[in-house]
């Protein structure tokens, strides 16, 4: 995929036009003898252990994810290989940009079976389980490597988590590293605690460690963030680059701090009562199917979130560079604040492993 195209998400459906051009095409007639023929060549290629289902099951999935953009484009792969492993029984319907609502609306209409599946960021995934807060912790890691490394140890507990609250977590989703993205250039810490900043409406733990750090906060809907800058509403952001890019945020809040907060992470979940309506022949390779989707647009994600970056640059974003000196006064004051948030961004005994699992990844890296 091209960055440049990601300027306009919406250019990056042009590659795919050309699947509806056999719509079009006009219809030749086929002999009611060449029908039958190609009917019992169907049937003799169709798998007889297929299970049985009452009725096709159509699966509503809403997401923020802008049309066109990769996670968009991930969870497209999982409702083809969905509809492949089940025959075409099993078909996911896409609700994306935001059009069902913010993040907290789509869980919500979830758990009251408006929809049956939604693709969130950490964000929405809190709503279910408080517990994956514990990998959202500011300024705790220092490298996709690191995370890699902590999540391994992780995943297992926090997918058990969910499964207590009535949901499936089918794959773990990426965003990106956060960044903040201001109106007025800054780069110390203090200088952010004198912008308006952004922070996800329904969080309050969240809401007040940015409190803590003396941070300014108004906490709106990601679909007030746009109107919200052009009103002088917010003045600041955290967002992943590739998020501020395919959104256009970048071009009302025109300065990127360059300091990785946190990343940005999320999943696919289904509600646990549709889950157990899918044929059990069918539910492992559905899960493989959304894990494998997942991994592949990870690795673009990673990869187009720093192309995003120079993208921006060429449309009038400045980066804010930071010397040795403001990046340890921002680590220090935001560590300062770990001791009485331990517990708080997910469980005490989370919080501890992170830490052994960071200090045994940095050990090992450090004897290389």
């Amino acid at each position: 995929m091209n960055i440049n195209a990601l300027s306009n998400p919406f250019s990056v459906l042009s590659p795919y036009a050309s699947r509806f051009a056999p719509l079009f095409r006009r219809r030749t007639r086929v002999s009611p003898a060449i029908r039958v023929f190609r009917l019992s060549l169907a049937l003799l290629a169709s798998p007889l252990d297929m299970p049985a289902v009452a009725a096709p099951l159509v699966i509503k999935l809403g997401t923020l994810a802008p049309t066109g953009s990769p996670w968009h484009q991930m969870v497209l792969q999982i409702g083809e290989e969905w509809a492949r492993i089940s025959g075409g029984q099993v078909t996911l319907r896409i609700y994306a940009g935001g059009v069902l609502g913010d993040e907290e609306d789509l869980v919500r209409k979830m758990r009251i079976g408006q929809i049956q599946a939604v693709a969130v960021s950490t964000s929405g995934l809190a709503i279910l389980n408080t517990d994956i807060m514990c990998l959202q912790i500011p300024l705790m890691f220092d490298s996709w490597a690191e995370l890699d490394a902590v999540e391994a140890g992780l995943i297992p507990k926090l997918a058990e988590g969910f499964a207590r609250h009535g949901s499936e977590l089918l794959t773990w989703t990426e965003g990106g590293w956060v960044h903040f993205f201001t109106q007025e250039r800054t780069a110390t810490i203090d200088e952010m605690r004198t912008r308006k900043l952004f922070v996800w409406a329904g969080h309050p733990t969240t809401e007040e460690f940015y409190t803590r750090a003396r941070f300014r906060t108004v906490p709106l809907a990601v679909t007030d963030m746009l109107p919200g800058l052009h009103t002088g509403l917010i003045t600041a952001l955290d967002v992943p680059p590739l998020a501020a890019l395919l959104n256009q945020w970048f071009g009302v809040a025109r300065y990127m701090v360059d300091l990785n907060w946190a990343p940005l992470l999320g999943g696919v979940i289904v509600d646990r009562r549709t889950w157990e309506t899918v044929p059990a022949a069918w539910r492992e390779p559905m899960r493989h199917a959304a894990v494998a989707a997942s991994a592949r647009w990870s690795r673009d994600i990673r990869r187009l979130g720093e192309e995003a970056v120079p993208a921006m640059v060429a449309r009038g974003l400045t980066v804010v560079s930071l010397d040795a000196a403001t990046r340890a006064g921002w680590r220090r004051d935001v560590e300062a604040l770990y001791p009485a948030f331990r517990g708080q961004f997910g469980t005490a005994e989370d919080f501890d492993k992170i830490m052994q699992l960071r200090t045994t990844f940095r050990g090992r890296l450090a004897a290389r």
